[in-house]
């Protein structure tokens, strides 16, 4: 595709730019619209001359940015509100300081090494390193961005490819015993937030998901909860995302008849704290996009909801009056999906444990957690 823009003044030639390695038709259209109107409104940057900060903060986030949160992942290749924003956080504070000035079409594998390298050493708080899985994520937003800029027309080819990719590798989950969990549920069993703890305990439950339910997602009749939204965290800010990490994330889940009791007093609790507020009960949370729900089944004593990184402040809290070693609170998920791994009795079990966890497929779900599984090759046990 060429986009003319005119004859040159002073020499009297004609400056046509290409722009190809579009996808789809689609992509062409849509580029070449946004071309024209750049150009006839002199908005337009010249390649050239277009810095690696202009592209990514002024381009390519903003394409990429999810106008809604229903319009959000998998609209037209856009992501997600929160893994945006964790584009934007990543490129706002560890490349454009360091490459942003650069101009994109004079990128290098050199430069993309050295921009490792110096966050390897000291691109952390306080001077300290990145964490390989960190710069990996790096990595990985720059690839996809400057993979735009080929498609867009704007460079000839991808320099990340030419980059060996940092390695990535998981870090190990802290978990509890069966025990020490035990001792957490003891410690708050007496705490007003008791129900959102056996949630966690009991159904390895994400936080956002225990944050963003609602009374029309918990049925105490037949014993079941309901997975369809979460309140996730963007900018320091609750927002509401409507629909789970996965399309298998929003799922429904059967519910002990201990963790069912335990959900009957807290809504008798929160109805009675209702009726003393009266009018003043806030049935409606909107969140900073205008996104809302209705009737949260944890809030404030006045109906507000409760940030979710306040429920990981005070598991803290509670952590350390039970003399129990700190985790994070998504750790007691994989407390729970460890100790059910380890007692499942067979393949059956495991696709539900699976389910439960709201994973893509059962191979993320074994491959997380193949070390609670017994070896193939382990004797069996001998029962006396």
């Amino acid at each position: 595709m060429v986009i003319d823009h005119g004859r040159n003044p002073e020499t009297g030639k004609r400056k046509r730019v290409w722009h190809s390695g579009f996808a789809t038709l689609g992509d062409a259209v849509e580029a070449r619209t946004r071309l024209l109107r750049e150009r006839d409104t002199g908005a337009a940057i010249d390649p050239s001359r277009q810095t690696l900060a202009q592209f990514l903060l002024d381009e390519w986030l903003p394409w990429r940015e999810p106008t809604t949160a229903r319009a959000g992942r998998g609209h037209r290749g856009k992501v997600g509100i929160q893994t945006w924003d964790s584009y934007r956080g990543d490129l706002e504070r560890y490349v454009i300081p360091r490459l942003g000035g650069m101009a994109l079409q004079k990128l290098t594998p050199s430069d993309l090494n050295r921009l490792y390298d110096e966050l390897e050493d000291s691109g952390g708080r306080s001077g300290s390193g990145l964490a390989p899985k960190t710069i990996a994520n790096i990595h990985g937003v720059i690839h996809k961005a400057l993979g735009d800029a080929v498609k867009l027309g704007k460079v000839h080819r991808n320099v990340a490819d030419a980059v060996e990719s940092p390695s990535g590798a998981k870090p190990g989950h802290n978990i509890w015993t069966p025990e020490q969990l035990r001792a957490f549920l003891d410690e708050v069993r007496d705490d007003r937030w008791y129900a959102v703890w056996l949630l966690f305990a009991t159904t390895g439950m994400r936080r956002g998901e225990a944050a963003g339910l609602t009374w029309d997602d918990v049925d105490l009749v037949a014993g079941h909860v309901r997975i369809t939204w979460t309140l996730g965290v963007v900018r320091n800010k609750a927002t509401w995302k409507p629909r789970p990490k996965s399309a298998a994330g929003e799922r429904r889940m059967a519910l002990d008849p201990t963790t069912v009791q335990a959900l009957r007093e807290h809504r008798r609790r929160q109805n009675e704290k209702r009726l003393l507020v009266g009018s003043a009960w806030q049935r409606r949370q909107t969140d900073w996009r205008r996104q809302h729900r209705d009737d949260l089944a944890f809030t404030w004593p006045d109906g507000r909801l409760v940030h979710p990184q306040r429920l990981s402040k005070w598991f803290v809290k509670h952590c350390d009056r039970a003399g129990l070693p700190r985790i994070r609170l998504h750790d007691v998920r994989h407390t729970y999906a460890s100790a059910a791994l380890a007692n499942a009795t067979g393949w059956h079990e495991m696709k539900v444990i699976s389910q439960r966890l709201g994973h893509a497929n059962i191979a993320i779900t074994l491959d997380m957690y193949a070390h609670v599984l017994p070896a193939a090759d382990d004797p069996p046990a001998r029962h006396r």
